[in-house]
């Protein structure tokens, strides 16, 4: 039986796929699991397709949904500025109460779902979000609409941290690609096609309707959440801490009977129990036909927190519980100290780990481009030569879901591809890194995008340049380079997703808020070139000083946090 050495395993390096000298029952070059299921029938890495893909169906109908109603008022903008005698910074604030809720708010939302669960969290949330929309469509003041972006913030932030947990802990790695696009997507998609409804709707009948529209589709949410979204949080085992020994950690994989089996030693020393890696499953000897239990659709937080029962081999499960200190888990901690954490955390990683501040600052400035876009569109269309009516601002945000579209069917496929490719070719072991190649076609696509929009926009182009070529590519890039970024800070830090999209979200709609103070006064003082070029060379920047730096040296910034205790939350 032949051994083959995998040196350096820390996170966000794991072997992916077996060695070419296998046993009789395996085939070369499988692909290993990460992370490793149960044999708990309550686990959601158990769980038969089918499931699977209703779970995922909900949040991105949830996402798609609460996301539309906040952040699709653009077209009404002059109507608002009419009705509430307002002027357009004004309005632009009922959008940034609702953006900057939609950061902050994941503060306490992250923390409920890692201690009473997903389900009840997004529950609570969806309610929300129906009283929000029905409160809007009954204001009568601007103080009081104000108000209510407020609560349909709170509500709606839900969308930017629960799917991501939910793709955690129903999928594995090498298929978390395609869902976090797919995630991204429902966000996107929410932003793009809300303005279309918004404005058509104000257009045809009152903008009050649109609200009234919202809640019908957020109540239908709500009942879809209700009978078809069991729990997903799950608490397996912490994975195994890397050695702090200078010397390098060594991993050598077989495959027995029943799957590849990973023993990890350090140079110059023998395997032993504190260090073994047992019953390693591959696709081929996993298979998932489980479904939810009747206690992961209560409606109320679970008295007893679903957990590792008992692994695939039971004989090695019950050799290290009668051995040696159990493996905690979250909910070993105190309420109050799993708020502190989980508060505490994401500012932590945000201020002290390069890659999720890198990956934050990426997502935030793709998605700010978009908003800058967004902030501009009533400015420039509703005015000459273009003179659009609501509606028809409405409905240049059709180029944005094309573009996205695209996104969807190559960014997260890509990125997977291109990681599994490389790992083939690493002799099995896939980095975090092997993805960042992805991000090129997008980081293209916001440089073009923005030019034409820029220039467009300036010098009274034809709106059709302007939207099918500049909105398109700004779609594009919207969707694929948070994406792409996502995934790399999530693969680097796999117990912590939430986290990750807190640290991000907090980028992202800190920025956003404070543009609306200044963008259209700057762009009417100095004409659209320089504001929106500007939104342009911070994504490109970020994103290209990125993919060169963490492409040779992203390990290393791996290494450098490898011992933090956020691994083992």
């Amino acid at each position: 039986m032949a051994e083959t050495e995998k040196p350096d395993i820390i996170p966000g390096t794991d072997i992916i796929f077996t060695d070419g000298n296998n046993g009789e029952n395996t085939t070369p070059g499988e692909v290993v699991l990460i992370p490793q299921p149960t044999s708990s029938p309550d686990d959601p890495l158990n769980w038969n397709m089918t499931w699977k893909t209703v779970i995922i169906f909900n949040q991105f109908v949830f996402v798609f949904v609460s996301i539309m109603t906040p952040m699709a008022i653009s077209p009404l903008s002059l109507i608002f500025e009419e009705e509430f005698h307002k002027t357009l910074p004004e309005v632009n604030m009922l959008f940034g109460a609702a953006a900057i809720t939609l950061g902050y708010a994941n503060f306490l939302i992250v923390p409920a779902a890692n201690l009473w669960g997903r389900r009840p969290v997004v529950l609570v949330c969806g309610l929300i979000c129906i009283l929000a929309n029905i409160w809007q469509g009954l204001v009568t003041s601007y103080p009081s609409f104000l108000g209510a972006r407020v609560i349909s913030g709170l509500g709606a932030a839900a969308n930017e941290s629960i799917m991501p947990m939910v793709v955690a802990d129903l999928l594995f790695q090498h298929q978390r690609g395609s869902s976090m696009a797919l995630y991204f997507w429902a966000y996107f998609l929410g932003l793009f096609i809300g303005p279309i409804i918004s404005g058509a709707i104000a257009s045809q009948i009152s903008w009050r309707w649109f609200f009234w529209v919202c809640t019908i589709l957020q109540g239908a949410s709500f009942i879809f959440l209700l009978v078809a979204h069991p729990e997903t949080k799950y608490d397996r085992p912490a994975p195994a801490r890397p050695s702090t020994s200078r010397d390098s950690t060594v991993i050598n994989v077989r495959v027995s009977n029943t799957g590849a089996v990973a023993e990890k030693s350090e140079n110059g020393g023998s395997s032993s129990s504190s260090t073994e890696i047992a019953n390693t499953l591959t696709t081929a000897h996993h298979r998932a036909t489980g479904r939810p239990s009747r206690a992961q659709f209560s409606l109320l937080p679970m008295r007893k927190s679903l957990r590792f029962r008992h692994s695939y081999n039971n004989n090695s499960s019950s050799s290290s519980s009668s051995s040696g200190p159990s493996t905690p888990h979250r909910n070993d901690q105190s309420v109050a100290s799993t708020l502190l954490r989980d508060v505490a955390s994401p500012m932590q990683i945000l201020f002290t780990f390069p890659i999720v501040a890198w990956a934050s600052l990426s997502m935030g400035f793709a998605a700010n481009s978009l908003l800058a876009l967004n902030l501009t569109s009533a400015q420039v269309f509703g005015a000459p030569p273009y003179l659009f009516t609501p509606a028809q601002i409405g409905f240049v945000n059709f180029a944005f879901v094309a573009g996205a579209a695209v996104a969807l069917v190559t960014a997260g496929p890509l990125s997977d591809r291109i990681a599994l490719r490389r790992a083939r070719k690493n002799a099995g072991v896939l980095e975090a890194e092997m993805r960042l190649p992805a991000l090129m076609p997008y980081i293209c696509a916001n440089v073009a995008g923005m030019a034409v929009v820029a220039v467009g926009y300036q010098r009274a182009w034809p709106w059709e340049a302007v939207v099918i070529v500049g909105y398109t590519l700004v779609g594009l890039q919207v969707v694929g380079i948070p994406a792409v970024a996502i995934a790399y800070a999530v693969d680097s830090y796999k117990t912590l997703p939430g986290e990750v999209m807190i640290a991000a979200t907090i980028v992202k709609n800190t920025f956003g808020f404070g543009m609306i103070f200044f963008f259209n006064d700057w762009a009417a003082r100095s004409g659209y070139i320089k504001p929106v070029l500007m939104m342009m060379a911070l994504t490109i920047g970020f994103s290209i000083l990125g993919l060169c730096a963490f492409t040779l040296w992203g390990k290393q910034f791996r290494r450098w946090t490898k011992d933090s205790k956020l691994h083992s939350l």
